[in-house]
């Protein structure tokens, strides 16, 4: 048995090693104790949708405890959808040692994930990112990414469509050639419509030029258009197709809501804002200590459809009220 002299001595070096202990983890702060994070923003280009969803960013990160100029700083940068001026920027940010980069769409993301694999990287509007190679999965990323998707499917797109346009028996397909998003949206269009009967014209185009006279070439064989939700529509492409689906009075529908905003008919979209938000929430468990391949990548839940009803006056079409009465937003003037 132990004498009360080695208890004692025993008691003093226990007590000693909770103390240490103790001494660390007092030490030792979260992510959220440190004075200021820096969060580098690549916006892409500076279309107002963009910039609706940066502000759902900030907005998300606050909810978080993270309120600019308090404990949170941004760099913002755009590269006006140049992918050279896009790496620069990223690689600015790294050496600027940001604690995050925000990125959005596919080809930004694919160029932050190219430049970094240790800061980590949120994105957004990024509506097929298991299958353009920027995470193995939406259940976890496997690397240092994590973020939210603009995908609706295109079956709610097409549904919603279809309620206001039943005549399609040829449709034109408007998107970027080779944009690893739109090729995807587009065999997906492709198959669910070969089902119902109905004939799908690949219009993928390399620039603005080239889709215009791509469009032009087949609109008088076409009954309807869809735009796709890629960044050649989103830098004029949809003002073009929008300008041609008037002229010959050709219903067109969209897969992104500034298209809809700008004269498309009708789309059932994600909503820039809100997806921004999420990933700011996303981003504020990051800062918190979350580990990017722990944490989901989203989409949106909620149909988000609005309808351009002067647009449907221009071209004909009468839309019944009791779909009015169900979308989110009406666009009449």
């Amino acid at each position: 048995m132990m004498n009360k002299k080695n208890i004692l001595i025993i008691t003093i070096i226990i007590v000693a090693i909770l103390i240490g202990f103790g001494g660390f983890v007092l030490t030792q702060k979260t992510p959220h104790e440190k004075k200021m994070f820096t969060i580098g923003i690549a916006r892409w280009n500076s279309d107002l949708t963009y910039g609706g969803n940066v502000e759902g960013f900030k907005e998300g990160l606050a909810e978080m405890g993270y309120v600019e100029g308090e404990n949170v700083k941004f760099i913002i940068k755009t590269p006006e959808s140049d992918l050279e001026i896009q790496r620069q920027i990223i690689e600015s940010f790294v050496a600027a040692k940001v604690d995050l980069i925000y990125s959005l769409t596919t080809p930004g993301t694919l160029v932050a994930k190219d430049v970094t694999r240790k800061i980590p990287i949120v994105f957004s509007i990024v509506t097929y990112p298991v299958e353009s190679g920027v995470i193995e999965s939406l259940e976890g990323s496997n690397n240092n990414l994590v973020g939210t998707r603009n995908y609706i499917t295109v079956e709610r797109q097409y549904d919603q469509f279809e309620k206001i346009y039943a005549g399609t028996k040829v449709l034109a397909f408007v998107h970027r050639k080779d944009e690893l998003n739109s090729d995807a949206q587009y065999l997906v269009m492709k198959a669910l419509l070969k089902e119902k009967g109905i004939e799908v014209i690949d219009i993928g185009a390399v620039d603005l030029e080239d889709m215009r006279a791509q469009l032009e070439s087949v609109i008088e064989a076409v009954d309807s258009i869809f735009l796709a939700c890629d960044t050649l529509i989103n830098v004029g492409g949809d003002e073009i197709a929008i300008e041609i689906s008037k002229k010959y009075k050709k219903p067109c529908f969209a897969g992104l809501k500034g298209s809809v905003a700008k004269g498309a008919l009708v789309g059932n979209v994600a909503d820039f804002h809100a997806i921004g938000k999420l990933s700011g929430i996303k981003a504020g468990l990051i800062l918190n200590g979350a580990d990017p391949s722990s944490l989901l990548t989203e989409s949106p839940v909620e149909d988000y459809v609005i309808i351009n009803t002067k647009t449907a006056k221009e071209i004909g079409i009468k839309i019944p009220q009791y779909i009015l009465d169900e979308v989110q937003e009406i666009v009449k003037e």
